[in-house]
């Protein structure tokens, strides 16, 4: 199966990324993060021996497998859970007499050989699912793929990588809108830096990345900058020929627009706006200056904004 992992910081454009692959004919995109193989507990904790066999399927068989979404933004407090608020998980896309039969034969052979057993867990829950479209590709998008690099690789070594960014600002505006627990950002200035931490973090992983894995692609650029280099460029990386699918899925849908371009200015007078763009400014210098790879793509995109 011809794997594609995308990740970013969250709120960066892996989902639109994804999408946008999915309408290429060697693709077919998971439409949830399955998160199991990355997040905390999972497969990099499991294969590190952080976590043991039966506190990673306890985990896979109750959160990943079916879980209810966080509730309004913080600090809102609802007295009850409302009908139709949003449940995810593995059950949305696998079949459960699929599932347990995976989860059963991943405990009956982890102990022998840990990562054929996680590997083949993997394929056994999602490879169905382009093979039911016809296709020779799969795309996940958990938005940890990039940090922990280095375990997919381990357990998917013809895996490709690719690592989303987008504009601090709008990425930063973008999670303080959807702020769910205490420790997420309150406004733009917590934003940049909730951002860029994660940014760093990424960062140290993609060191032990080998390059030829791992394509860098500004959803900025891609949606309003250069965006014809910047899908062709994405192209090449895969070695996909252009089709009439994913070029028109391009042009319609990642547009300025539906990337909600300049969000971060959204209530913002004109003072707070300067504010927050000599902040991203300096955030971005000292990102560029301290060797993170992706400093040159964002600094392009604020570039091509006319910016500088």
């Amino acid at each position: 199966m011809d794997l594609v992992f995308v990740g970013g910081t969250g709120r960066s454009g892996t989902h639109v990324l994804a999408q946008l692959l999915g309408h290429h004919s060697r693709y077919r995109d998971v439409e949830i993060e399955v998160r199991f193989h990355v997040n905390p507990r999972g497969y990099p904790d499991l294969l590190a021996g952080k976590v043991t066999l039966e506190e990673f399927v306890k985990k896979l068989r109750r959160f990943w497998w079916h879980r209810i979404k966080a509730g309004e933004p913080f600090p809102a407090v609802l007295p009850r859970l409302p009908l139709g608020r949003e449940q995810r998980g593995l059950y949305k896309i696998v079949p459960r007499e699929r599932f347990d039969a995976a989860v059963a034969e991943f405990e009956r052979t982890y102990g022998a050989d840990p990562v054929a057993a996680c590997r083949r867990l993997f394929g056994d829950l999602l490879y169905p699912l382009a093979e039911a479209a016809g296709k020779p590709g799969l795309v996940e998008m958990s938005s940890d793929n990039v940090a922990q690099g280095a375990t997919l690789l381990r357990v998917f070594p013809e895996a490709r990588l690719i690592h989303t960014v987008r504009d601090g600002r709008d990425a930063g505006a973008s999670k303080v809108t959807k702020r769910q627990k205490r420790h997420h950002p309150r406004d733009g200035l917590e934003g940049i830096d909730w951002w860029a931490e994660r940014l760093r973090r990424i960062d140290a992983a993609v060191r032990e990345i080998p390059p030829e894995r791992l394509h860098v692609i500004s959803l900025d650029e891609l949606a309003y900058g250069d965006r014809e280099r910047t899908y062709g460029r994405l192209l090449d990386f895969l070695e996909l020929d252009d089709e009439p699918g994913i070029r028109e899925y391009f042009e319609r849908q990642v547009t300025a627009e539906n990337a909600h371009r300049d969000r971060w200015r959204d209530g913002l007078d004109p003072e707070a706006q300067e504010e927050l763009r000599r902040y991203y400014e300096r955030t971005l210098e000292r990102l560029a200056g301290d060797g993170v790879h992706c400093a040159p793509e964002l600094q392009r995109s604020v570039e091509h904004a006319g910016e500088r």
